[in-house]
């Protein structure tokens, strides 16, 4: 048997485990909803439109990959859907020709500047209106070093990319 044997830890840590992936349910259904009522995509083609729109240069899938929260395969298939719709384009990686670079295109901007302000208002009321600017640089410095973690071991899998 390989199962390894773990002390039992604080309830405290699974209760803020569980709060994290609440709340990002809770906040990510809203904005979903708002999104939707406004006849716009749902939230994780903003996640991609919004990573390209930052980038000074093309990103590879692999780039996005731990940045919008779903699966290898999932991307491809979110990726699939917004080119699709003519929001992003692939081009070949003239460096490798297996490999592709993805843009945003105009369309891609447009449809950003039409979801941002959606968002951007969901998460002011409901998350920065929750929480004061020093607990929410805590909120970060605690999750981020629980991410960098993460990250890590997934980078050096060959899993993610960041």
């Amino acid at each position: 048997d390989t199962a390894v044997e773990v002390p039992a830890l604080p309830a405290a840590f699974e209760d803020a485990w569980q709060a994290v992936r609440a709340t990002n349910q809770l906040l990510s259904d809203r904005i979903g909803i708002e999104l939707s009522e406004a006849g716009l995509p749902e939230l994780s083609w903003h996640d991609v439109l919004a990573r390209l729109d930052e980038s000074p240069e093309p990103l590879r899938p692999k780039d996005l990959l731990c940045r919008v929260g779903v699966t290898k395969s999932g991307l491809t298939r979110l990726l699939d859907r917004i080119e699709a719709a003519g929001l992003i384009e692939r081009t070949s990686c003239p460096s490798d020709r297996r490999g592709t670079f993805i843009v945003i295109t105009d369309d891609g901007r447009q449809t950003l500047s039409e979801m941002r302000p959606i968002r951007n208002r969901v998460f002011a009321e409901h998350f920065a209106g929750s929480l004061s600017p020093a607990e929410a640089q805590s909120l970060a410095t605690m999750l981020g070093r629980v991410g960098a973690s993460l990250r890590d071991e997934l980078e050096g899998d060959g899993r993610c990319e960041v």
